[in-house]
């Protein structure tokens, strides 16, 4: 009987945890990427921030969806989506604060709360060391920069020439 209610239990847990991702998973300069987030009804509006997550920390005003602008999931739950422009050269982060009632201190969740928090795809980060968790979008790696073989390829060749060539002179 334990057992039952464990795996009940078990199964309940995810229902009433928050999802969230992003897409694309890999941003770059200009790239507008799109976070969302799923919660259960009893949340009125959630409020979603974006800060960059290296020098210089910057953080933007944060975009604020209420429950009646939000998608409502088949479950019950709502998706709450907001979109945000990379600035170049930035590595943006994201964060979301979850209100009921007016949304005082004492009514607001936020999403990650802590560097232990799990989130399947998404890495959680701790902004400066300030206490300040937020979801890291990873930037699109620069790419490999193209050498010129054609110069050097050939100055070898050319210059063992050159060398035979003035050894023999002699």
């Amino acid at each position: 009987m334990r057992l039952l209610a464990l795996f009940v239990l078990i199964l309940l847990i995810p229902a009433a945890a928050a999802e969230a991702n992003h897409t694309p998973q890999e941003v770059d300069d200009g790239d507008l990427f799109l976070a969302w987030i799923d919660v259960d009804g009893s949340y009125e509006e959630v409020k979603f921030y974006v800060c960059t997550l290296a020098e210089p920390f910057t953080c933007y005003a944060p975009q604020k969806v209420p429950r009646d602008e939000a998608e409502a999931n088949s479950d019950g739950s709502y998706r709450y989506s907001f979109t945000h422009e990379v600035n170049e050269g930035t590595y943006p982060g994201y964060r979301y604060e979850l209100c009921t009632g007016d949304c005082k201190d004492d009514n607001r969740t936020k999403t990650p709360a802590g560097a232990d928090d799990q989130y399947p795809g998404l890495e959680v980060v701790d902004l400066n060391d300030s206490g300040s968790y937020y979801f890291k979008v990873e930037r699109k790696a620069a790419p490999a920069a193209e050498e010129d073989e054609g110069l050097p390829a050939l100055a070898l060749p050319v210059a063992a020439f050159v060398i035979a060539w003035v050894a023999r002179r002699r």
